[in-house]
């Protein structure tokens, strides 16, 4: 099962251990207090790659016990082996089988193209585009140039231990289940209508999400929702006046396994942007991208190997006559990192190749705020490549942790001990404030729960150029 939606995702492996920086971070903080939850966050880490690990279940990768096809033409099989229809590496439009099943689910859910014209009415020409690219001055002055973005990873619900744990296919099986009820005591909908709360409160212009995933259960192909955060999300927005809607969705790993409960498990890991829906009236959107990784990981169990798919997604914004490109990812996490720091140089050669200034947001699972974990390459790397860390610019000594909570999201204290969400930007954007979001006591459930195990980020922005 996935740490957001695909099973195996590195993310939620030992979430403590490795995504999330699954090796111990040695203590680099100012204080013993620091230190003291450095230690804690190892753990933490561990625990997270374990959650992570269930990203790895590649597009809808199927585990059962006798081979049939079904209507989609993707391919049941053995119980010890696990296949993927879907182990694409190109850019994914709309156009699957599992996206289709998703409008039909979602209902209020257009095409991406459908959605994209209620958001923006008209997209800027290539020209337009051209002419911002030169840094040619803005035409017409607008009252508000600042935009305000946001990135929260929502998490599933459970660690995937159990999973990565297995030594057998049965023991596989009932570690599906474990982690399917874990994923329901996590009150999935509950802990997004607290994420919707703090979206209505700070009001961004755009959002990038990752693991906005799809529970569903039945006989193959799985088609009972049990969970969809996003669905959750945007109901919740409806219901507090702030109308949002989606622009584009990153289709990750999408699993089915059986469980011991009599029916299959399937996961459906999905990274999104949504945006305001009176954005349109300032800010127009253009030129969606949505694209997956060429590489990933792959991470051996019981029942065969599973992929764990990754993307991006990028839309241009133009603002008060200026455009910049808003992107969203969530990299591997599985040690070495590898496959991580690949991501990353991929994500620089693809939607991060443009001569526009570039707001990038999302769970890196790059330790932001250690030197001495293996992760920090890849941060490193980013800076390298002309970004800047919104949140340094802000809290220069501030640590700004990020992640992690309690697999369980139950700890009454809150037990974030690293930054891997980061806002980074290429170009001269002003800063106006960076802050987190989701990470105070008050901030929990009527249950008592954390809305996820990782904090979100709100910063407010000025482009370059733009003005009054």
């Amino acid at each position: 099962m996935s740490g957001a939606a695909s099973p195996v995702t590195a993310r939620d492996l030992p979430r403590h251990a490795a995504v999330h920086l699954s090796s111990p971070h040695p203590g680099t903080d100012r204080n013993r207090n620091d230190q003291r939850q450095r230690q804690r966050g190892s753990q933490n880490q561990n625990q997270k790659l374990l959650r992570d690990f269930t990203h790895v279940l590649s597009p809808v990768q199927q585990v059962t016990t006798q081979s049939r096809t079904l209507p989609d033409n993707r391919q049941l099989v053995d119980s010890r082996t696990i296949t993927s229809n879907t182990q694409q590496t190109d850019s994914r439009v709309w156009n699957s089988p599992t996206q289709q099943h998703e409008q039909n689910v979602h209902g209020r859910q257009n095409t991406a193209q459908n959605a994209a014209q209620s958001l923006q009415g008209r997209e800027n020409s290539q020209t337009s585009h051209e002419k911002n690219r030169k840094g040619e001055p803005a035409q017409n002055p607008c009252k508000n140039p600042d935009i305000r973005v946001m990135t929260q990873n929502m998490y599933v619900g459970s660690s995937f231990a159990p999973l990565i744990a297995a030594q057998t296919p049965a023991q596989f099986v009932a570690a599906v289940t474990t982690v399917y009820q874990n994923i329901l005591a996590s009150k999935p909908a509950e802990r997004a209508a607290a994420v919707a709360r703090e979206i209505a409160r700070n009001r961004p212009d755009l959002v990038g999400l990752q693991e906005a995933d799809i529970v569903r259960t039945g006989s193959p192909p799985a088609e009972n929702v049990q969970s969809d955060q996003l669905k959750a999300l945007l109901a919740e927005l409806d219901r507090l006046g702030q109308h949002y809607e989606t622009v584009a969705i990153m289709p990750g790993s999408d699993i089915e396994v059986p469980s011991t409960l009599g029916f299959d498990v399937r996961l459906t890991y999905r990274d999104v942007v949504i945006a305001r829906a009176d954005t349109a009236r300032r800010i127009t959107l253009s030129n969606r991208q949505v694209q997956t990784y060429v590489t990933n990981s792959k991470i051996s169990t019981p029942v065969g190997s599973i992929t764990d798919i990754r993307g991006w997604i990028s839309v241009d914004a133009t603002v008060c006559g200026r455009t910049f490109r808003f992107i969203t990812t969530h990299l591997d996490s599985t040690p070495p990192f590898t496959t991580q720091r690949t991501q990353a140089r991929e994500l620089m050669a693809t939607a991060a190749n443009t001569r526009l200034p570039i707001v990038l947001v999302g769970d890196f699972n790059t330790t932001a705020d250690d030197p001495n974990n293996p992760t920090f390459a890849t941060y490193q790397f980013l800076l390298d490549q002309g970004f800047t860390d919104a949140w340094k610019r802000r809290h220069p000594g501030d640590p700004g942790f990020t992640c992690c909570q309690a697999p369980d999201l139950r700890n009454p204290v809150s037990s974030l001990t690293h930054r891997i969400d980061l806002v980074l930007l290429r170009e001269a954007f002003g800063v106006k404030s960076v802050d987190l979001v989701g990470n105070r006591p008050a901030d929990r459930t009527p249950s008592g729960l954390w809305p996820s195990d990782h904090a979100g980020v709100v910063a407010t922005l000025r482009p370059p150029g733009a003005r009054k």
